[in-house]
């Protein structure tokens, strides 16, 4: 049995549309896509969420936690996007695992 299958997640933002794709592998994030109409300065600090969310457990409170440190870490603008909103689109993948 494969234990692992990518999940669509999606959530709309004040800033944009946000479609996450999430592969769970016994029960952590393997890997992980997020796209949509949103925006995020400097660009290049979405990898580095992207990079800080793999290998996490799929848990909320978690996701959350590594998506609001990054922000942090990485001085992160989203106008009318927040690290909330990216958390919902992964829980919105996430659902029905």
């Amino acid at each position: 049995m494969d234990a692992s299958k990518i999940k669509q997640g999606i959530h709309k933002s004040k800033g944009g549309l946000i479609r996450s794709f999430v592969t769970i592998e016994n029960g952590a994030i393997k890997d992980i896509d997020v796209s949509g109409d949103f925006f995020l300065f400097p660009e290049e600090a979405f990898f580095k969420i992207i990079k800080e969310l793999k290998g996490i457990p799929a848990k909320r409170g978690k996701i959350q936690e590594i998506i609001e440190k990054t922000y942090e870490k990485e001085n992160i603008q989203s106008p009318g996007t927040e690290p909330c909103d990216f958390t919902e689109s992964i829980m919105k993948a996430l659902e029905d695992t």
